[in-house]
């Protein structure tokens, strides 16, 4: 059994000790150690990286109580019995520190303010989230927690780690019951927060570094919430300062101006939208007159074109404008950003079934699509075989059209 030499001291980084076996675990290979400091996934927390006898660790399992060492390649069978070198990587071991410790406090607060109890927790690889007792919590609630997260963090509250054995239990105020029984481990925030816990933990509150709540989501009735704390959070701050300079000095003003100038571009932009939706409402409307003036009698009104400068919803709308004249069938694509998209529509006193003549058409070129009598649309085309499909299908529709008179 590996002695878990994590759980009394988290700071320890390099350490020796003796390799007990050289071995596999899920056909991976691994080093089992009379004793470690490198922390196994459990409670939520990830595993410690680093190398041990100059060998990358990946990923650190337990197993029938012992600590599986999962390396990036297969290590020497020499090395049972042989005493090795062990050094955690410090710089992702004291980031879950922070984010565990973080997450400590956080849960007293929400506890303590509001009786939100901590339903659930995850620690990912960028931010960490925890779930709350409750659907949603105010902006102002959200406030007053992280204020007071962050006050405790000012006032270097000490924290330690200790054993009770489950019998003495009920002497601890825990915030919530013990998932194990034996000796259980309690990590307290002095006189602050007790809590059963297995993972590692910073020696006071003030090395949880700043707290900041970055989002909020509901989750399956419950408030899900993700944190940042310490080295994460001020990465983050960082990251968002740089943001928010480069948007002032691109309005060349002070940062507190950027939300007032950038809600009146938006105004702008809105109405410039609107007018752009007019103009090309209108443009849509010349053209489709355009077209069914250039079509002849003798061609039953069908109006075949492709279209660059038109997308997909430009092209519907043209089809619609085309087919409120009686008699008129629109067969019509978009090539715009290289993408094909094809358009059929009739006029109400045109007995053809648009669906049936998209489909057959673009088959014939490798695309499918389908649609109703009146309207249909497809793709799946190259660009180029726009123009080919088009004559194609105008076409079908004229033979179409004159077996039925």
């Amino acid at each position: 059994m590996t002695e878990r030499r994590d759980y009394t001291d988290a700071y320890c980084s390099e350490f020796d000790a003796t390799v007990t076996a050289v071995s596999q675990l899920d056909g991976k290979p691994a080093l089992v150690l009379d004793g470690t400091y490198f922390y196994p996934t459990s409670g939520g927390q990830p595993y410690d990286t680093g190398t041990l006898a100059g060998l990358p660790v990946v990923d650190v399992v337990t197993a029938n109580g012992d600590v599986f060492h999962i390396l990036e390649q297969p290590a020497d069978p020499a090395l049972a019995g042989q005493t090795v070198h062990g050094v955690v990587d410090w710089r992702r071991r004291f980031d879950h520190m922070q984010q565990h410790s973080g997450q400590h406090l956080i849960s007293h607060v929400f506890d303590s303010l509001f009786d939100y109890a901590t339903v659930s927790v995850h620690f990912g690889d960028t931010e960490s989230t925890l779930d709350l007792s409750t659907e949603e919590v105010s902006q102002d609630k959200l406030a007053r927690a992280e204020a007071a997260a962050n006050q405790h963090v000012f006032e270097a509250i000490p924290i330690k780690t200790y054993f009770v054995d489950e019998s003495e239990i009920d002497s601890v105020p825990l915030r919530r019951p013990p998932k194990v029984s034996g000796q259980i481990r309690i990590v307290e925030i002095a006189d602050t927060d007790w809590s059963a816990c297995g993972g590692t933990h910073v020696h006071t509150t003030a090395e949880i570094g700043p707290i900041k709540f970055v989002r909020q989501q509901r989750m399956r009735g419950q408030a899900r919430l993700s944190f940042l704390c310490g080295q994460r959070a001020l990465d983050d701050y960082a990251r968002k300062h740089d943001l928010i300079t480069e948007v002032a000095a691109l309005y060349d003003t002070e940062i507190g101006q950027t939300p007032v100038l950038v809600a009146r571009d938006m105004e702008r932009l809105k109405d410039l939208q609107r007018q752009l939706v007019e103009l090309q409402t209108l443009r849509l409307s010349v053209l489709a007159d355009e077209l069914t003036a250039t079509v002849a009698a003798r061609d039953r009104r069908i109006v075949a074109r492709s279209f660059e400068d038109l997308d997909a919803n430009g092209v519907k709308t043209l089809a619609n404008l085309l087919v409120e004249n009686a008699g008129t069938v629109a067969l019509l694509g978009s090539t715009q950003g290289g993408k094909a998209t094809v358009i059929f529509a009739r006029a109400a006193d045109v007995t053809m079934h648009c669906g049936n003549l998209l489909r057959s058409s673009l088959q014939q070129f490798g695309g499918g699509g389908g649609g109703r009598p009146d309207f249909a649309q497809g793709g799946g085309i190259q660009p180029e075989d726009m123009d080919d499909l088009l004559t194609f299908a105008a076409d079908q529709a004229r033979k179409e059209l004159s077996d039925r008179q």
